[in-house]
């Protein structure tokens, strides 16, 4: 009971198919014209939201630099206050400087 299976190995031409030529072109004309399109919705789709990952990142890096912007002015602001607060509290305690 030792029998040796061989598959048949066809050659190209030996190949019949049932659908015409022009049929096959067609069909593989639309799956080709098909994937290329999804590729590309998905390659502008990509292009897209690497644009927009770019413009946050740099809108963030702008608000970034100008709260420190403002916390540096804040703080110079904060620290006049101060001197004028004991500049008037001075003047409160000898009164007004008679000249």
């Amino acid at each position: 009971m030792d029998k040796e299976i061989h598959m048949d190995t066809a050659k190209e031409d030996d190949l019949k198919y049932s659908s015409p030529p022009w049929a096959q072109r067609w069909f593989l004309k639309r799956s080709r014209e098909g994937w290329k399109n999804k590729y590309m919705g998905l390659k502008a789709e990509a292009k897209k939201q690497a644009n927009r990952v770019n413009d946050v990142t740099k809108s963030r890096a702008k608000w970034r630099a100008e709260a420190e912007r403002l916390r540096v002015q804040l703080e110079l602001l904060e620290a006049q206050n101060a001197a004028l607060q004991e500049q008037l509290a001075g003047l409160k305690k000898t009164g007004p400087a008679d000249a």
